[in-house]
């Protein structure tokens, strides 16, 4: 079922998008299972010309990892249209010229940061980096809430606060915020969605205005809040974490709502 908030019927505009942002967890897959239509998608997507991205919060694998995963799940896709949490986060540290970083991340995340130049320490870091740290401890918890304590600089890579697997949810780098803020009452400056420079640095980059671009995710506190920030048209579809009863309790509204991602093949087509 489709519903746009003004009630409108007419989804032509969406023909006339020159970018497509796609969430990837909840939104085009669950773990490793792709979700129907999505590979038919992609290909019109290149039939009819349309630059399009697959944009995560989850810096728990690295970009190039996803890169696998994706092929793996049979899309034709490279390392260039792929965005990650990862991305804006380094972006930033790079221009702090920061070099020692206390990260809360996998061993995966750790080896991104560190091929892109930096020092991964527990002592006497510059600033602590917080992903989606699968291989969290409580050793690490104590180490980051003794740095937190002494006013070390606080960022994470995204706040969502869930992850979808097949059997439920598992607490994600938000959950693991929410801990370290009961302990420390220290909040940290976030980079991925919804923060809105995840879209625009691209849209820019392109040279592609905002009204020319489309987000397609399935959280409203990340994806359609971002998208509603940089001014570009908002998709949620609910095969993630977000429900209808939610999107009508919420304060954030997307423009349409779909059941499921091959819904929109219908109206690209």
């Amino acid at each position: 079922m489709i519903k746009k908030n003004n009630f409108s019927t007419n989804l032509e505009f969406l023909r006339k998008k020159k970018v497509f942002f796609f969430d990837l967890d909840g939104t085009l897959y669950l773990e490793d299972i792709l979700f129907e239509g999505v590979q038919e998608l992609i290909k019109l997507m290149k039939i009819f010309n349309k630059r399009f991205f697959f944009l995560s919060n989850n810096s728990s694998i690295s970009t190039k990892e996803y890169v696998l995963k994706l092929n793996k799940l049979g899309l034709d896709v490279n390392i260039e249209d792929v965005i990650i949490s990862t991305h804006p986060t380094i972006y930033f540290l790079k221009k702090e010229n920061v070099k020692k970083i206390f990260l809360l991340g996998t061993k995966s995340l750790q080896s991104e940061f560190i091929e892109k130049g930096f020092e991964i320490t527990d002592k006497d870091p510059e600033i602590v980096v917080l992903g989606f740290d699968k291989e969290l401890t409580y050793e690490k918890l104590v180490k980051a809430s003794y740095f937190l304590q002494n006013n070390i600089p606080f960022i994470a890579t995204h706040p969502d606060k869930v992850c979808p697997t097949k059997k439920g949810y598992i607490p994600d780098a938000g959950a693991i915020i929410s801990l370290l803020y009961e302990a420390t009452g220290k909040k940290p400056k976030i980079f991925g969605k919804p923060n809105k420079e995840m879209l625009l640095f691209k849209l820019r980059e392109l040279r592609i205005s905002p009204n020319d671009a489309v987000i397609v995710g399935d959280r409203l506190y990340t994806d359609i809040k971002m998208g509603i920030k940089a001014g570009v048209s908002t998709i949620c579809v609910l095969s993630g974490e977000t429900t209808r009863e939610m999107i009508e309790k919420s304060e954030i509204k997307p423009d349409i709502i779909l059941n499921k991602i091959s819904d929109l093949i219908n109206f690209i087509n």
